[in-house]
């Protein structure tokens, strides 16, 4: 997918809804096929007459040029409507995240890793890795989560509240992780993946105090389309 930068707005919220909306009239009726090249070239002319036409504010053409960017350089190849359809899953994500006042953060955070440990993957809070001087770390287990004390070190105060962002690593498929996570209220970002010579498969995720992220949100299954 292009990677663009949004705004995250509730008016970029309503005029993806928009565009949605209106590709999914289309093909509702039978006069556009469910063909990546239709679906992007029927939301490469909405977003034109969008702009021509003036019927979103101000704060969201920024947006629409991105968008249209992608549209005029890629053509038939671009993915218009991926990239809608996952801008509306991130901002379900971030409209829905659940709210739990009466945990610190620090709680709401080893709760999730219980819930994870009794689901069978192992957690390693932080592990005893030197990025200098120490070969690359390698699981012990098929599933497994950990982090490093560069990360972890001052990430919660002595309020047990989230105080900088740091990372956690994924072996396995990580999506149980995203959504056990986000049923404590936390939202994570992807950061890199990799693969290594022993077959395991590793995600990096980062968390950000109070779900003040910045990058392309790990989307919970129960938002994904």
């Amino acid at each position: 997918m292009n990677k663009i930068t949004l705004n995250r707005s509730a008016d970029l919220y309503y005029m993806i809804l928009g565009g949605l909306i209106a590709l999914s009239s289309e093909q509702n009726v039978g006069k556009l096929s469910s063909k990546t090249s239709s679906e992007n070239t029927f939301l490469g002319k909405w977003l034109k007459r969008a702009k021509k036409q003036r019927r979103y504010p101000k704060s969201v053409s920024t947006d629409i040029d991105n968008f249209l960017d992608v549209y005029f350089k890629q053509g038939h190849t671009g993915d218009l409507s991926l990239l809608f359809k996952n801008t509306f899953c991130e901002f379900q994500t971030l409209k829905r995240v659940p709210k739990i006042k009466e945990e610190t953060d620090k709680q709401r955070f080893d709760y999730a890793m219980k819930s994870l440990i009794k689901a069978g993957w192992h957690v390693s809070l932080p592990i005893d890795h030197s990025k200098y001087s120490d070969a690359p770390y390698r699981p012990i287990k098929s599933k497994e989560i950990f982090t490093t004390k560069w990360y972890w070190q001052g990430a919660f105060n002595e309020e047990s509240k989230l105080v900088k962002p740091f990372s956690i690593f994924v072996v396995s498929d990580p999506q149980m992780v995203i959504d056990c996570f986000y049923e404590h209220g936390f939202i994570l970002v992807v950061g890199l993946s990799s693969h290594d010579n022993e077959g395991n498969d590793y995600y990096q995720y980062q968390i950000f105090p109070k779900n003040n992220c910045y990058g392309k949100l790990a989307i919970p299954n129960k938002f994904q389309l």
